[in-house]
């Protein structure tokens, strides 16, 4: 297959918990991959060429607009369009009660995670706009719709990216320009198993039966991995009438 020919999705944060898995699950699918973000990102994507997919990579800092819009303009000269979009740039950060957070803190959690999906999403739509369309996924959070101890910028930030799909999507429709969010609930990724493990180790507890704990705080009793999120990510890549919608995707754990 010509290159030409390969559909090319821009992945913001490919070297991520969950970006890691989804990225190499699109390239053993056949579609070329167009990385941005940081030096984490920057050495996966790497990796993987080395391994000989079919994945660039441009590094850009998610806290500078200038920056996002110039790793757009390199973009531009590496692939005439992209057909999707995905962002999995985001982190809460820290975790402190509502009276220890200062203006500082509360700033710095939004610019990472809202600020920074607005402008990659921006640069996205002006590019699909004047290309025919396109699909952009963010990634939102289940602490955008149901608030968690010492979480507060974050869940903040998470509800404005659900907002801001509903917007994408209301004014991108007349170019073809589909806008979904995905909002997992806790995420068993590689660094989130190295965290339970710790807080196993400090509880003298088995890391099986703290699994067990976090298995117990949804209905269906299981634990969420990257690879399972997956087939949802395809299916709002490719869907031509999902139009902005969040999906919950977190065992049960809010219902309605």
């Amino acid at each position: 297959m010509q290159t030409k020919d390969i559909e090319t999705i821009l992945i913001a944060a490919p070297g991520s918990g969950i970006g890691r898995e989804i990225t190499k699950n699109l390239l053993e699918d056949g579609y070329r991959i167009l990385g941005i973000g940081g030096e984490m990102s920057r050495k996966y994507s790497e990796s993987l060429k080395e391994e000989n997919y079919l994945i660039d990579f441009i590094k850009c800092d998610y806290n500078s607009e200038s920056s996002i819009v110039n790793a757009f303009e390199k973009a531009k000269t590496i692939v005439k369009k992209i057909t999707g979009m995905i962002n999995f740039v985001g982190g809460s950060l820290m975790s402190k009660a509502i009276q220890d957070i200062s203006l500082e803190d509360f700033r710095k959690v939004l610019n990472l995670n809202l600020d920074s999906a607005f402008v990659i999403a921006r640069e996205t739509y002006k590019w699909m706009k004047v290309k025919g369309g396109g699909n952009i996924v963010f990634f939102g959070s289940t602490t955008g719709f149901k608030p968690s101890n010492k979480k507060l910028p974050y869940g903040v930030a998470k509800a404005g990216v659900h907002a801001m799909t509903w917007f994408f999507a209301h004014e991108g429709s007349q170019y073809n320009v589909v806008t979904n969010t995905i909002s997992p609930g806790y995420v068993m990724t590689e660094r989130h198993i190295e965290e339970i493990e710790i807080k196993a180790k400090s509880e003298k507890i088995s890391f099986d039966n703290l699994i067990q704990k976090y298995r117990e705080k949804n209905p269906l009793k299981r634990v969420l991995y990257p690879k399972e999120i997956y087939p949802l990510v395809k299916l709002l890549l490719t869907t031509n009438h999902m139009q902005g919608q969040i999906f919950k995707i977190d065992s049960g754990q809010i219902l309605g």
